[in-house]
């Protein structure tokens, strides 16, 4: 059974990361050249930058260049494709129609959050999400309609990354993933893990790649993931765009560890 969801795995899109993250090259750093007649600084390092704070440049990231060169990708692979997708999508497709498929992809998403939350040992989260699937597959017809939420219980994500990380693992270099785009190597293996358990119970209620329907579903989860982010690329006025996401998703992603 476990080689056979691999095998499926490793079929679709998510392998490019696999060998994204494996094979490609990272580029050697060059250290620079300080000239003999160089004026002393003004002020000591020790004066400027402090120890109890982070700075985006601490992020570990040994692959900066590799990096950096899939943001490029990514950037253009938005604004020549993805973008003009998600407008076409947006316009043309009703809001209402819009949010029901969101509610339903939220709501498969569910299973992960129930696994992952329980990994973690919070009884709480298990259960409002346990309640939530049952709620929203149930009375919220396969979860278009979110019922669980007025119910009183919200959505509370949890994903295999962050039960690495409850459980003491390392963040690992940063990485930036063609398509998926900020991560690390603990959650790049907790998105292939999640992504294992999605494959696994999508085969089971009968999505599965030989019907056909797993294809559609893949896309349209695309999608819909990429209409709910505001983010665009080169529109955040800073000329240090790079660190400035590589900082915010680090920190982030240590928020919702701790939570």
């Amino acid at each position: 059974m476990i080689n056979t969801i691999i095998q499926k795995l490793l079929s679709r899109r998510l392998y490019f990361v696999v060998l994204a993250v494996v094979l490609l090259p990272a580029c050697s750093a060059v250290q620079p050249v300080v000239p003999e007649d160089a004026p002393e600084a003004m002020h000591p390092v020790e004066e400027l930058v402090k120890d109890d704070l982070e700075y985006a440049i601490d992020i570990y990231d040994p692959f900066e260049g590799m990096n950096r060169n899939i943001y490029n990708f990514n950037a253009q692979l938005d604004e020549y494709v993805l973008i003009p997708v998600v407008n076409t999508y947006t316009t043309y497709v009703p809001s209402l129609l819009r949010q029901g498929v969101h509610n339903f992809f939220s709501n498969i998403a569910t299973v992960t959050d129930i696994l992952n939350s329980g990994l973690q040992l919070k009884g709480e989260k298990t259960l409002n999400n346990s309640v939530r699937f049952v709620s929203n597959t149930t009375v919220g017809l396969l979860g278009v309609f979110d019922v669980a939420t007025g119910m009183g219980f919200p959505q509370q994500k949890e994903d295999f990354g962050q039960t690495l990380g409850y459980w003491g693992a390392g963040e690992g270099p940063y990485l930036v993933l063609p398509f998926f785009g900020p991560s690390n190597l603990r959650d790049t293996t907790g998105l292939i893990t999640d992504s294992l358990v999605s494959t696994y119970f999508l085969d089971e209620v009968g999505l599965n790649y030989d019907s056909g329907w797993e294809a559609f579903y893949y896309i349209m989860l695309g999608i819909d993931t990429r209409a709910a982010i505001p983010f665009r690329y080169y529109e955040s006025g800073s000329p240090f765009e790079y660190e400035t996401v590589r900082l915010l998703y680090t920190e982030g992603r240590r928020v919702l560890i701790n939570d």
